[in-house]
């Protein structure tokens, strides 16, 4: 249900606490919020209208109150933020996480419930370059930290997942493995403590909270994976300058048993446009070369014809690290906003201070 402007609410008896009626309030200012961003809140009201309490704002809906409790946390994604008031999306149970993990806390759950929870540092890193207001010692640490050598290879990979920020903690202990192939945690080669970093600056707190909370995000998935005897790894890395390429490493349990892993990688730019590259490598048995099954999708037309002409370039530089190309694929990258099964039925809540 869509609110179509600010009304003043009646008092409720149905409230935790007195003083929760917002009457006239004004609107918080939309770019406090980031599109994709997951905000936590608690329903501090039932009637007239369901209100949710953030810790620096309040969500209302004239929604049906009995599907909600008071005290109960909700999570809604921003799908608009850009807009006043902001758009909304409360996530219902089927879009919830069933994991070990979350059932512990609902701060678990909430980071743990981001399908594109990389968005905001994806955006953020993507607009650095543009970014004018960094102070200038920080702006030229964050250049030298986000870049590749000209001709990248596997190991500057492997690198960028170590200096992700997924393995921050780790490699503050000396014996850990993480530390001793890159060693102690620092803002010049790990993101999340560049992140802090920047964070302390005063003018930038408010900014860079989410970015740590996306990649927060990324750690309690790649954890939640590991309980549950999987892997999930999810990270940015520098590519094509100043741009950003997102890569998830997966193995679930059926893959574990066939000793296979899924790679994706995924770039959004003027340039090349909404590109997609699937991986599934199986690994080498016995005998036999690992091999690989590749699938490139883009909402462009260059992608085809550029992979027909140099297929057999691709064949040829697997085949250099014992891996047998099986099987290539070339493909239309789907719009979900096309699609409209991919679009679900969703509350738009105002936001009010």
């Amino acid at each position: 249900m869509i609110d179509n402007g600010p009304k003043p609410l009646a008092s409720s008896s149905g409230v935790i606490r007195s003083g929760v009626n917002l009457g006239q309030g004004s609107i918080l200012a939309s770019n406090s919020l980031i599109k994709g961003q997951i905000v936590e809140g608690v329903v501090v009201q039932l009637q007239p209208r369901l209100l949710v309490e953030t810790p620096k704002s309040m969500f209302s809906a004239a929604i049906n109150e009995n599907a909600y409790t008071l005290g109960e946390r909700l999570l809604f994604k921003v799908i608009d933020a850009k807009v006043q008031p902001p758009r909304l999306e409360l996530l219902r149970y089927p879009l919830l996480p069933g994991s070990l993990l979350a059932q512990q806390s609902v701060f678990l759950r909430s980071l743990l419930y981001r399908p594109k929870g990389l968005n905001p540092l994806q955006q953020w890193l993507s607009n650095s370059a543009l970014n004018t207001k960094l102070p200038s010692v920080l702006a030229t640490l964050l250049k030298q930290f986000w870049q590749l050598p000209n001709t990248p290879t596997y190991l500057d990979i492997k690198k960028w997942l170590l200096m992700s920020g997924l393995f921050s903690e780790n490699r503050g202990k000396a014996d850990s493995l993480t530390y001793a192939m890159m060693g102690p945690t620092k803002a010049n080669n790990d993101l999340k403590a560049l992140l802090q970093l920047l964070s302390m600056e005063a003018s930038l707190e408010q900014q860079v909270k989410p970015l740590l909370e996306a990649l927060h995000s990324s750690q309690v998935k790649g954890l939640d994976a590991l309980v549950n005897h999987q892997l999930y790894y999810q990270w940015l890395m520098p590519w094509f300058g100043q741009q950003n390429l997102l890569l998830t490493l997966q193995q679930n349990q059926q893959q574990r048993s066939q000793k296979q892993w899924s790679i994706t990688l995924t770039h959004q730019g003027l340039e090349l446009g909404d590109l997609q590259i699937n991986l599934l490598l199986t690994e080498a048995i016995m005998a036999q070369n690992a091999e690989a099954h590749l699938h490139f999708a883009s909402d462009t037309q260059w992608l085809g014809p550029l992979i027909t002409g140099t297929h057999y370039k691709l064949h040829a530089a697997l085949k250099a690290h014992g891996i047998t190309l099986k099987h290539i694929s070339v493909g239309p990258k789907e719009d979900e906003k096309a699609n409209p099964k991919a679009q679900i039925n969703h509350t738009i809540l105002d936001v009010r201070v």
